[in-house]
């Protein structure tokens, strides 16, 4: 019913595949001033990092020890270097040329970079590149868009619009890098309308893979300051789902999808309450209901209405 990571990643490397999370970076340019000073509102104090459980062992060790475990837990014989948490492009050129060589050991197939679009540069284009070409390892790229409503990436502190994001995924792929994006489906901001548009830009701009997420709280942001007075009203899972629905039945077919829901911290002040299963049970149950599937109404681009109209006539009268 959508394109699944698992598969495509076998299919790709010839056997069961895992992403090892690593933790090294601990800031972005959100926090340091550069444009913002206090993050997304709802980012939480690993960056995201917080599922890695070696993520306070130095980057070589938590690959090792992430291919250790799963090997162990998912018989996996073919691994992913991937730079999860914070902003993972936003350092000096020799810096990032020392960590990402770090974890690349046998059996390492790709590095897998995690960055905002507004610091993905040229130059670290081509660094990425030439470490590519190197040590002969494919690269992806995952940029944090989140949403497509602009008035939302406000209201979040995002530090960035989406056209900042157009021009990092068009850079990243004249690399011919595998792209990532990270979409949010339920801001309470956003409309169904915005994800049915968000599905439409990344399957125009040439997006490789998506990890759809949803809206979690937990303690110590903004976004809970608000939740706690009231002043934040999130939606719920049913909310979840049909945006969810909705989102995939516009995308692309052959976009992967990395993942279809968020994992939440064990602190989570709030979530829609769903694990990984249930969702896929759910969206999977939604698109059965409607008879669709990723993909149904992938029909809007290469001058739709057009073709519409005149494409028949066009093929009888050759």
């Amino acid at each position: 019913m959508y394109r699944e990571l698992a598969p495509y990643l076998r299919e790709k490397y010839g056997g069961r595949t895992q992403r090892i999370s690593i933790s090294y970076f601990k800031t972005c340019p959100n926090r340091d001033g550069t444009v913002g000073i206090n993050g997304c509102t709802f980012c939480e104090e690993t960056g995201s990092g917080f599922a890695n459980r070696f993520r306070n062992l130095d980057v070589k060790t938590q690959m090792l020890e992430g291919i250790k475990h799963a090997k162990k837990r998912y018989h996996a014989t073919r691994f992913i270097a991937y730079f999860q948490s914070f902003t993972n492009t936003y350092a000096p050129l020799s810096e990032l040329e020392e960590v990402y060589n770090l974890p690349i050991v046998d059996d390492v197939v790709a590095l897998d970079v995690s960055t905002r679009p507004d610091a993905f540069p040229n130059e670290v284009a081509e660094l990425l590149k030439k470490i590519s070409i190197k040590r002969e390892i494919d690269i992806f790229v995952e940029f944090g868009l989140e949403s497509i409503n602009e008035n939302t990436l406000v209201s979040i502190n995002r530090g960035h619009s989406v056209a900042e994001f157009i021009d990092a995924v068009l850079s990243a792929k004249r690399y011919n890098f595998e792209t990532i994006a990270h979409v949010i489906l339920d801001f309470p901001s956003d409309s169904i309308h915005d994800e049915i548009a968000c599905a439409k830009l990344l399957s125009a701009v040439g997006i490789d893979g998506v990890k759809m997420h949803s809206l979690y709280i937990v303690p110590n942001t903004p976004i809970a300051r608000d939740y706690s007075k009231g002043l934040f009203k999130p939606l719920n899972s049913d909310e979840y789902v049909r945006r969810a629905v909705a989102f995939l039945t516009h995308l692309d077919p052959k976009i992967v999808i990395h993942r279809l829901i968020s994992t939440p911290p064990a602190k989570a002040l709030w979530s829609v309450k769903m694990s990984a299963p249930e969702a896929k049970r759910r969206v999977e149950e939604g698109l059965k209901s409607i008879g669709k599937f990723q993909g149904s109404d992938f029909n809007y681009l290469n001058g739709a209405s057009w073709r519409k109209k005149f494409a028949n006539s066009q093929e009888r009268s050759t």
